[in-house]
């Protein structure tokens, strides 16, 4: 005795024999969710368009419609039905047209229940495997439009993060630009004026970070351009036929990375306009980084400038700005070569 199997499918059931239609409403009723019967294709055809049953069965010769064409006219809007022919008629042609349609089964009358079980059971497993396949997909689908929306709120707060640490930079330096004005010792003057070009370097690293798509890695090309002329016109008045010369390529550096690497050449170059061309109207100061091998850069600060004293030792110096440098290329585990033989030369080698 066959067990029954139940089956979370609609079926439609087309036949203009209406004992066959009830015998297989009886049998086909308890073993799936829906089961819906035509006397012929056109009724079978509306069926269809109201209900949208996954698995059709169909007789072929009926009035009105047969079922070769009720299966066209289906095939046509949905390729991925699936379709059982029943016939009487053992024709070639029918045969060959059900096939080209692209029916899934075709049993010659009369039907053995199991042989309509078993197909139907067959069919209707890839139609579950199917549809739980195409649950899944939208399931993983909303899960990740639902992440990317997650992604996207946290990048616009890290972009107003970074927007209002800028901002606070900003005021921090404006603050120092006061207090500068209201003193009257040079040195202190001086003190204040290079606190406020280290503030302004690091405020330029999260205001490139607002401006990018890359809120994790700041493009140092351009960071270094920016951060450059930023102290050209800070050192305008005294320095007026400086020229630099950029030879950077574009690296996307790591925040822990690309502010040491940004306060060191703010210190090199600060220290190039105060003391590398006095007494001189024209100069050039050159910054270079290069990939040397993998992830290893190599970064020149370079002026020719008068150069310093072949005395100095960058170790023992009681200069802020150098100990700073110092203690930066400590932080990112570089190593610092100096040569003032033309001018003053900062050769920095470090891992990304």
């Amino acid at each position: 005795m066959d067990s029954l199997t139940h089956h979370n499918i609609t079926v439609l059931f087309v036949e203009d024999n209406e004992m066959i239609r009830s015998l297989y409403r009886r049998l086909l009723t308890p073993r799936v969710k829906r089961f819906l019967t035509g006397a012929n294709g056109q009724e079978g055809l509306e069926l269809y368009k109201k209900y949208a049953p996954e698995l059709i069965i169909t007789d072929i010769s009926m009035p009105v419609m047969d079922g070769l064409q009720m299966i066209g006219y289906i095939k046509n809007d949905n390729p991925e039905v699936k379709v059982i022919v029943m016939s009487a008629y053992s024709i070639k042609e029918y045969f060959l047209e059900a096939i080209n349609l692209g029916v899934n089964g075709y049993l010659i009358k009369p039907v053995e229940a199991s042989k309509l079980f078993a197909l139907i059971d067959e069919l209707a497993g890839n139609i579950m495997l199917k549809r739980e396949l195409q649950e899944k997909e939208l399931k993983r689908r909303q899960a990740e439009e639902k992440l990317k929306k997650s992604l996207e709120e946290k990048e616009i707060l890290l972009k107003e993060v970074h927007h209002r640490v800028k901002n606070n930079m900003q005021i921090i330096s404006s603050i120092l630009k006061m207090q500068q004005r209201q003193v009257d010792d040079p040195r202190l003057r001086e003190a204040l004026e290079e606190s406020q070009n280290r503030i302004r370097s690091m405020a330029l690293v999260h205001e490139n970070l607002y401006r990018t798509e890359n809120l994790a890695k700041i493009l140092f090309s351009n960071y270094v351009k920016a951060m450059a002329n930023n102290l050209m016109h800070t050192y305008s008045q005294n320095q007026t036929s400086i020229r630099f010369e950029f030879d950077v390529e574009d690296v996307y550096m790591p925040l822990d990375v690309g502010i040491p690497c940004g306060l060191i050449i703010n210190e090199l170059l600060s220290n190039s306009f105060k003391y590398a061309f006095k007494g001189r109207d024209k100069g050039i100061i050159s910054i270079r980084l290069k990939n040397l091998r993998a992830d290893e850069y190599e970064m020149i600060v370079k002026d020719d400038g008068i150069g310093i004293n072949g005395s100095f030792d960058i170790e023992k110096t009681k200069s802020l700005g150098m100990r700073i440098v110092t203690k930066l290329v400590q932080q990112i585990d570089g190593e610092l070569n100096y040569d003032f033989s033309s001018g003053a030369t900062f050769t920095i080698k470090f891992k990304i």
